[in-house]
């Protein structure tokens, strides 16, 4: 059986990609995956995957959730502090919501 040379490198090469990213928990690579997430969270990786935005989305929501429960609070009590809290989340939740969207 004849196989391509050109398949079985890029076969090869596939192997090796995912080998680098199952290696992720020794201290150095997680490092480095975290500094990947963070840049994802804060500054909006063009190259992220569907998937890793859509769990940026729903993380952002959980913040947005909250910000929502610390609104209903400062409407009760008039308070203000809970209400800058409350904004706070806000602010944090729609950055996100911002970068999981944007492509």
């Amino acid at each position: 059986m004849e196989t391509k040379s050109g398949g079985k490198k890029k076969f090869d090469a596939y192997i090796e990609a995912v080998k680098d990213q199952q290696k992720s928990v020794l201290w150095p690579d997680v490092l480095r995956g975290g500094r990947s997430v963070d840049e994802l969270f804060w500054k909006g990786a063009r190259d992220a995957p569907l998937i890793q935005r859509i769990g940026v989305a729903i993380f952002a929501l959980a913040y947005l959730a909250v910000a929502v429960v610390f609104v209903s609070i400062a409407i009760e009590q008039a308070s203000w502090a809970a209400c800058l809290f409350a904004a706070l989340l806000f602010g944090v939740g729609a950055w996100f919501v911002r970068n999981a969207l944007r492509k």
